[in-house]
């Protein structure tokens, strides 16, 4: 289990420190990289195409589709039931992008964190939701600019 102090010390070590930090519960199970490539993203984008949710709106843009990509990821770690882990280690974060932002002009974007790994072999890594729902590779690079940039992460 992914406990709370262990979090916060892998976002120091990328060099995030945000002003908003929310932690929800006091540990996490963390997940297969390959479960989230292979099996999750997959439930992400189908559910997300039965609701009519799939494709960017005004209406419904990057941080609606994180937050639906973290509530999916909680609600598959309650009804799998693998671990007895309070959550799973993923959240949302918040940060001034570059061409990653709607439209390519950059501005603020939201997108998800997620712990991956296994015991003593952890990672964070980052997931574009908006590239998930299109059924395209998700995970991301973020630059230390943009990580430097991070205001807020919800996890």
């Amino acid at each position: 289990m992914l406990e709370v102090q262990e979090l916060l010390d892998m976002l120091a070590a990328q060099d995030i420190f945000p002003k908003d930090l929310t932690i929800s519960d006091a540990n996490a199970g963390v997940p297969n990289a390959k479960w989230i490539e292979d099996e999750f993203n997959g439930f992400y984008k189908d559910k997300l195409e039965e609701m009519g949710l799939g494709t960017w709106d005004a209406r419904w843009d990057c941080d609606d589709f994180a937050y639906q990509y973290y509530a999916m990821m909680r609600w598959a770690h309650f009804m799998t039931k693998k671990s007895m882990a309070e959550g799973i280690a993923v959240g949302i974060v918040f940060f001034m992008s570059g061409a990653r932002a709607e439209g390519g002009g950059g501005g603020d974007h939201a997108i998800n964190l997620v712990v991956v790994g296994k015991e003593g072999e952890r990672e964070i890594r980052f997931v574009e939701p908006q590239f998930a729902a299109q059924g395209m590779p998700a995970w991301l690079e973020l630059s230390h600019a943009e990580k430097a940039s991070v205001w807020a992460v919800h996890f």
